[in-house]
């Protein structure tokens, strides 16, 4: 388990620690909702731009405060033993902060003027707006629960996902759409893909070793 190390006299760092990963997912979710609907549902950006932007430095401020606690770990208790879980940690914290980032791209879509709620391809937009705010949400419970089993079921259909992404991008470059139709969407389709691989290395990190590590990261073929 990750956060195994701190077990041992240290199990409130290990509880803080955890929790505030967890709150961390919660915050993306609920600063993905707010950008999401700026897009595709008709919110009006400036409606939720101090939420957004609030939400964003919260789950930045976290990130802080757990590198901090790591360092203070590792030079007061720390050997080498320690380090490969230290690294895992880092790692998916830094996830969690990346995935708040890609969330207020999108907010900075609708806040450039992107207005897909009237598309003829709604449906779809709906569609991939609504399983990504169900990642979030799930990566968050599987993380608290340590669900290793579930785990493998959500990254099998995240992963498929990321693959309708470049498909997206592909069909995009081939349509007949107006650079801005075009332009939009293709930026949507990559941070929607970006927080759903970002998410699938936090909860991978359950169950991945630490030389395995941003695995979803890569394209398929570059996986090694």
């Amino acid at each position: 388990m990750v956060f195994e190390f701190f077990r041992g006299g240290v199990d409130q760092t290990l509880e803080e620690i955890e929790a505030t990963i967890v709150e961390m997912l919660l915050t993306n979710r609920h600063t993905f909702d707010l950008a999401i609907n700026t897009v595709v549902g008709g919110t009006d950006p400036a409606s939720v731009d101090n939420e957004v932007h609030k939400s964003d430095r919260k789950v930045n401020k976290a990130e802080r405060r757990i590198r901090k606690e790591l360092v203070v770990h590792t030079s007061v208790r720390g050997n080498q033993a320690d380090l490969p879980r230290v690294l895992v940690a880092m790692s998916v914290i830094k996830d969690a902060e990346r995935i708040g980032d890609y969330a207020k791209n999108i907010w900075d879509l609708g806040a450039a003027g992107v207005d897909l709620s009237r598309a003829d391809d709604l449906d779809h937009l709906l569609a991939m707006r609504d399983r990504t705010s169900g990642v979030l949400a799930d990566s968050a419970r599987i993380y608290q629960d340590r669900d290793s089993e579930r785990v493998h079921e959500l990254v099998r259909k995240m992963d498929a996902w990321t693959s309708e992404y470049d498909e997206c991008l592909v069909k995009l470059l081939e349509s007949e759409l107006t650079p801005r139709d075009a332009v939009s969407r293709a930026l949507l389709c990559r941070y929607l893909k970006r927080i759903t691989a970002h998410s699938m290395n936090v909860i991978s990190s359950l169950v991945l070793p630490v030389h395995r590590l941003d695995y979803y990261d890569e394209k398929k073929d570059d996986r090694g």
